[in-house]
């Protein structure tokens, strides 16, 4: 019954498309001149902005940015600080493992495994699993991306209901076009550092084709701070039909890494190099395939489609903390979840009436996650004995949407409504409860349905100025602990309801000059019902919708390229954000007027890159302000054990460059926190994650 509901909506979308594209076909005598208009709309020179309609997707009154890596030098993983240095707002905790990454945004949520920021690789998602369990432990590898897209304000209901932005990495693409090339890269570097990138591209008739594969290790300051990271790509490109393109892409990837253990305030302090879990370790296996299908139906309309599969697999072997002389824990945590998730996206576009677009389509995605607990007496080994089972888990999801958005113009004033109808369905179920549970094995079926609404509006002051504004409502779905904890007592009775929010922005955008351009926005997020943690008595916990919180501030930035000599380009830019975000509702009444957790008052980033007789080079400086790790504000822990109450703040310079000495070679070099500066930005209840100190690479590339 799930599965035909998906199909509905999928035979929804398609007659949809055939709708349009007739009704496309009587406008076929509208001249070329139309056409440009309502595709050239944008502001001038706005290279930084997504254009207002791009693969049936409405980017007009929403705020959205884009980074090109391609005219930055090399990098050889994928560095969010650097990655994202001209997207003012994102907030990157950092820590050493490559396959966990953490993000936030305006302090919405902890930035652990990046819950809260959808991260898309070519519009397909990459979280586990999108609600369930929407943590990022994949990104693809840096030389691959060639853009950065960046949307803000609940994803403007483009890409689902997400209280929080999208951020979606462009890789390069296989094309028929496409001439003949081979390119490899190797290089060294601190902590023995060994890394390759290697990828070809050719093209033979109507198709083209691309293959590429990565690897990196390191072994890290610390004992078992060491990864090992591979992956590897393969893609086609069809385009033997006149005004279509179908694509299949396959990306493998493999990551084992181990985690040393966070600390104390009095350890970092002391002595950040300290070992307290010598023998944990995270692995993640992970399959990403897509078939894509891009079509112009005739001069005004488009349809693109989209059918993926991701299978990622997530271990994780955890003993306690300890510090010699005193003993070895004498039993581990083995947590393995499987993730296997098969989705779809299918959008139409048409130009209708006097210049209007219309958009409409269906996304979804069926995702069975199994997950299994054992304890073992063995903290060193990865076996799964079944005598060790601790518990075990069935999880599956249904998720499916229909959205409609429209965009009007009237002169110089764009209106762009959208609506959202979101239905999911939880079906889970404990196969083996944890031992000395005295309440029921839970077997939940639950649905939620779900529609939103959005607006966005725009006002061409001139061609090269414009104010916007936008205002999209969101919801944030539970994820599976939050309805089937398998180790509390209370789980049978959790009943938290979805979070849901509200977000307000208002923005100014110009280009002053051909070289100079600047943004600045006005942003509000009003975030209800807030699932969080809470402690019930000494042993259990229960999940809860524990309160409200507001979020306000200002984002701006600014970017001005010149000419210093002739072949001497430079450009500067700076970008800041300034957070205001505070508690206005809880359950324990001690929170309220409390600053969030994870929402520093202000991050800054400026920078300059250089271009100029083959020589590219970047240095960029990051400053964020200090930080609440805790809701509470207050230290976690007691007597030598004290994690401090905040998080200090902190400034990180890195350069970067690339010098290409011929057709054929390159060199590229980095230093990653140029100043070494001793920070942090990562806190758990269970420690500190110290930050990378400094850190350099130098490499080679060969193109043929």
């Amino acid at each position: 019954m799930k599965v035909n509901r998906v199909a509905q909506h999928v035979v929804l979308a398609l007659a949809i498309c055939s709708l349009q594209s007739q009704a496309a076909e009587q406008q076929e005598k509208q001249s070329q001149i139309e056409v440009l208009e309502v595709r050239g709309a944008q502001i001038a020179d706005s290279g930084n902005n997504l254009p207002d309609i791009q693969q049936g997707r409405i980017f007009a009154g929403k705020k959205t940015s884009v980074v090109e890596l391609s005219e930055q030098p090399a990098l050889i993983e994928p560095n969010l600080r650097q990655m994202f240095a001209t997207l003012p707002g994102l907030f990157v905790s950092e820590q050493k493992i490559p396959s966990i990454y953490n993000v936030n945004y305006r302090g919405l949520g902890d930035p652990h495994e990046s819950e809260f920021v959808a991260f898309y690789q070519d519009n397909v998602p990459l979280g586990a699993n999108m609600f369930g369990y929407p943590t990022m432990y994949y990104m693809p590898g840096a030389q691959r991306i060639e853009r950065v897209e960046f949307i803000r304000g609940g994803s403007g209901l483009l890409y689902g209901p997400q209280i929080g932005p999208v951020v979606n990495f462009v890789t390069r693409s296989p094309s028929a076009q496409a001439e003949t090339a081979i390119v490899t890269e190797h290089a060294l570097g601190s902590d023995s550092m060994y890394s390759t990138y290697n990828e070809a591209r050719w093209a033979y008739g109507d198709t083209g084709f691309m293959a590429s594969f990565d690897h990196r290790r390191a072994d890290g300051p610390r004992q078992n701070e060491d990864f090992d990271v591979s992956a590897g790509y393969v893609g086609l490109s069809y385009e033997g039909f006149k005004g279509i393109k179908i694509g299949a892409n396959l990306d493998v990837y493999s990551s084992d890494s181990g985690e040393a253990g966070r600390l104390t305030s009095a350890e970092f302090a002391a002595n950040r190099e300290l070992v307290k879990t010598p023998f944990n370790r995270v692995k993640i296996d992970q399959t990403l395939a897509s078939l894509t299908y891009e079509q112009r139906l005739d001069e005004l309309s488009s349809l693109n489609g989209k059918i993926w599969y991701l299978a990622m697999d997530r271990f994780s072997r955890r003993a306690a903390a300890f510090l010699p002389p005193a003993a070895e824990p004498t039993t581990t945590n083995i947590d393995e979840q499987q993730f296997r998730n098969l989705g779809y996206d299918l959008r139409c576009s048409l130009v209708w009436g006097d210049n209007y677009i219309l958009t409409a389509g269906s996304s979804g995605y069926r995702g069975d996650s199994p997950r299994t607990q054992h304890r073992s007496n063995d903290i060193r080994s990865d076996a799964q004995n079944a005598a060790d089972l601790r518990f075990e888990q069935d999880r599956l999801t249904t998720y499916s949407a229909l959205f409609f958005e429209n965009l009007f113009r009237f002169g110089n004033f764009t209106l762009v409504p959208a609506v959202r109808y979101e239905r999911i369905n939880y079906d889970m179920v404990e196969l083996v409860r944890s031992p000395g549970l005295n309440r029921d094995a839970i077997d939940l079926d639950r649905t939620y349905n779900e529609l939103l609404f959005g607006l966005g509006a725009g006002f061409r002051l001139s061609d090269h100025a414009e104010i916007y504004a936008n205002v999209s409502e969101s919801y944030r779905p539970q994820r599976f602990d939050d309805l089937i904890n398998p180790t509390s007592e209370l789980a049978g009775s959790n009943d938290p309801s979805l979070s849901k929010a509200l977000n307000y922005e208002l923005g100014y955008r110009r280009q002053v000059t051909e070289k100079f351009a600047f943004d600045i926005s006005f942003f509000l997020i009003d975030f209800k019902d807030k699932i969080e943690q809470i402690q019930v008595n000494i042993t259990d916990i229960e999940r809860i919708n524990s309160g409200d919180s507001r979020h306000q501030g200002i984002e701006l930035s600014l970017q001005y390229a010149f000419e210093v000599t002739a072949g001497h380009n430079v450009t500067a830019f700076a970008n800041g954000s300034w957070l205001d975000a505070e508690i206005t509702r809880s359950v324990n009444s001690s929170l309220v007027g409390n600053t969030v957790s994870f929402a520093p008052d202000y991050l800054l980033r400026s920078g300059l890159t250089y271009d100029g007789n083959g020589l590219n080079a970047a240095l960029s400086l990051t400053m964020v302000g200090e930080q609440y790790w805790q809701d509470s504000n207050r230290a976690g822990g007691s007597g030598a054990n004290v994690i401090d109450a905040m998080i200090p703040s902190y400034q990180v310079v890195d350069l970067s460059a690339e010098y290409e000495l011929s057709n054929r070679w390159s060199l590229f070099a980095g230093v990653n926190n140029l100043l070494d500066e001793n920070y942090y930005s990562r806190v758990r209840t269970d420690g500190i994650e110290p930050a990378a100190e400094r850190t350099a690479y130098f490499g080679v590339r060969f193109n043929l």
